[in-house]
């Protein structure tokens, strides 16, 4: 009777389990599918935007805010994928350890020895007494597998790992891990102090593969968003040199001749550097 119980109560325990696990299965496939309409948007707008240029000139401010518009939905979207990246990662685990349970459970039904990757299993001192794996989940002393309470947690990075690591790929000029973690910082962490930082970088990012549009967004929203942080006279001349790079330069020689006014105890670098510009596109 005892034995049947174990079974019966292990078998329900593992068909709750399947049913919650096949509904959130479902619910990650019902995200995706929107992930895929998201994308073909971004397509269309992309041939949309290809064949504007197309047929006449697009003045620099309605590409920026176009560019602008997409560079929000893409940042959208790739934070969506991180979530559902995440529930995946959380949703394979929760399996496997399911799993590990189930097979322990087994494993003490039938009599058998049960593999640990501990240091090792301890003979019981009762020749019945059932064996029971080290670091077991709580399931097995008795506790329910109802909310997946003895599951480990995920690890997570903070800003200024994820921060540091862009930097780190910048300097090996991988743009495309480094274009990752500063967004990520923005998108995770947007109050942040290292968020106005990480939102140069990525300007950075662009301006250093040609991308001047979307440098120019980019260095656009730190002047907007953080001209009170510590890359805020950075965002203004890097603003005017991604401009001066689209030639624009009316938008060019505002940011250059305004350094001064918007930004008084700015470095003296960037000041030199900003005069230079200017004078270099004969702003007056």
């Amino acid at each position: 009777m005892k034995f049947s119980k174990v079974v019966v109560l292990s078998f329900s325990a593992f068909l709750l389990c399947s049913a919650a696990n096949a509904q959130q299965f479902g619910a990650l496939e019902a995200e995706v599918e929107a992930l895929k309409e998201d994308m073909r948007a971004l397509q269309r707008d992309a041939y949309r935007m290809k064949n504007d240029d197309a047929y006449g000139p697009v003045s620099s401010s309605d590409m920026a805010l176009r560019v602008g518009e997409m560079d929000e939905n893409m940042r959208k979207i790739n934070g969506r994928l991180d979530e559902i990246e995440y529930k995946l990662k959380t949703f394979e685990e929760r399996i496997n350890m399911i799993n590990k349970d189930i097979d322990v459970r087994i494993s003490m039904i039938e009599g058998k020895p049960i593999k640990s990757s501990g240091a090792g299993i301890k003979e019981p001192k009762e020749k019945f007494a059932p064996k029971v794996a080290e670091n077991a989940p709580k399931s097995l002393l008795g506790a329910e597998i109802d909310k997946g309470t003895d599951l480990p947690s995920v690890p997570t990075k903070n800003a200024e790992q994820i921060y540091k690591e862009g930097l780190e790929y910048l300097k090996a000029k991988n743009y495309d891990k480094a274009e990752a973690s500063f967004d990520s910082v923005l998108r995770r962490f947007p109050k942040d102090k290292l968020a106005g930082n990480a939102q140069f970088w990525l300007g950075e990012v662009y301006y250093s593969q040609g991308q001047y549009k979307e440098a120019a967004v980019a260095f656009g929203k730190v002047y907007k968003n953080y001209k009170d942080g510590l890359k805020g006279a950075d965002g203004l001349l890097k603003l005017g040199m991604s401009m001066s790079e689209l030639k624009n330069k009316d938008a060019a020689c505002e940011a250059f001749m305004n350094m001064n006014s918007e930004f008084p105890k700015a470095e003296d670098r960037i000041k030199k550097k900003a005069a230079e510009e200017a004078k270099k596109l004969g702003c007056k």
